[in-house]
């Protein structure tokens, strides 16, 4: 990804007055995503080109499980997504500021704002693969456990961990928050074999049944955005992400978008023309050369019309010259600038 660009501003914020404390973006990727998110309002689902975070508040398990569906634009089956895979500090600051930009950048004494609060953290797919604590034969009594934690607090064997995707946790960087991971039981001598990350970008360790949002690993081309729009308005609003609006260039492609519909764009309603069971793309025949990608491209494969489209129909002193996609992947021509449906930005290196 060559849209990272190191500590774009580094200064934290402290307001006296309220108590809060504001940590500005860090990364190009997140003043892209908070442009976004200026022009299309509060969403359930935010991504980036490498993560996708849903705001409902989940378990671990539930986490991960939901997170093996968001599989889009992998070579291997459905169901092998996996929750946050960060090895290095580049994608710890994309994700803490994607936080940022859907929460909120300040913590502070209300209690939504606490440090704790379980909006300020997300879970990420690290979790413990050897806990002494509770390994088995140990039959350690909870004050022994919790003595034993207090000796451990603050201290990390890299060996002991490894995240979702298989791949062990980075001997060269991690990120724990202070006197963290702690392993500190609870008093059902359940241990924090699971860990969160801190919307500044800090990591800590937590018990599986926490509740909080999720962050999933994304190999995906498109991006879908449930904020209605226009076509033009939706074109801007990609733009200012340093995105474009979607090309659709194959049969893949074409099924790819698809279950990003699903994925990214809560289904409303059943009924089939209901606006948000459709999403514009960037194709119209405006140049009188058919049905091309707006910058002249072509489409490039059979296009999948729903029946009886492309209608040209009349109605507001022109016809219908722009595309929007349907959950199953149909295509209708339409008024781009006069009805407001979703939209699926791409992904520039998809180019």
């Amino acid at each position: 990804k060559q849209w990272y660009q190191r500590r774009v501003r580094e200064a934290v914020v402290s307001t006296q007055s309220t108590g809060l404390i504001t940590w500005p973006l860090k990364t190009t990727v997140g003043l892209q995503a908070e442009a976004l998110n200026n022009l299309t309002g509060n969403r359930n689902v935010y991504a980036t080109c490498n993560y996708v975070l849903f705001t409902e508040h989940v378990d671990y398990p539930t986490a991960a499980k939901r997170c093996q569906d968001v599989s889009l634009g992998k070579t291997t089956t459905v169901g092998s997504g996996t929750l946050a895979t960060i090895d290095n500090e580049q994608k710890n600051d994309e994700l803490s500021d994607l936080m940022k930009v859907a929460f909120g950048p300040s913590v502070g004494p209300e209690i939504d704002r606490k440090k704790y609060h379980d909006e300020n953290w997300c879970w990420i797919g690290l979790h413990k693969i050897a806990n002494l604590l509770n390994a088995p034969g140990s039959e350690l009594t909870l004050a022994q456990m919790k003595s034993a934690a207090k000796k451990m607090k603050g201290k990390s064997t890299t060996s002991d961990w490894m995240w979702e995707d298989m791949s062990p946790a980075n001997d060269d960087w991690m990120n724990w928050d202070n006197d963290q991971p702690d392993q500190y039981p609870d008093n059902d001598m359940n241990t924090q074999n699971h860990v969160r990350m801190y919307k500044k970008g800090l990591w800590d360790d937590s018990f599986d049944y926490k509740t909080s949002p999720f962050a999933c690993d994304y190999t995906g081309k498109y991006i879908l955005v449930e904020t209605k729009m226009t076509v033009s308005n939706a074109e801007q609003a990609c733009a200012a992400a340093g995105l474009t609006l979607a090309k659709v260039r194959s049969v893949s492609d074409n099924e790819e978008l698809t279950q990003a519909i699903n994925l990214f764009i809560p289904q409303e309603s059943e009924e089939e023309w209901d606006a948000a069971n459709w999403v514009w793309i960037g194709v119209n025949d405006l140049a009188g050369q058919g049905y091309i990608h707006f910058d002249g491209e072509e489409v490039g494969f059979n296009i999948p019309w729903y029946r009886n489209q492309p209608d040209h129909a009349p109605n507001f002193g022109t016809v219908e010259h722009y595309v929007a996609v349907n959950r199953v992947g149909s295509w209708d021509d339409s008024f781009g600038q006069h009805h407001e449906r979703p939209f699926a930005c791409m992904c520039s290196d998809s180019e």
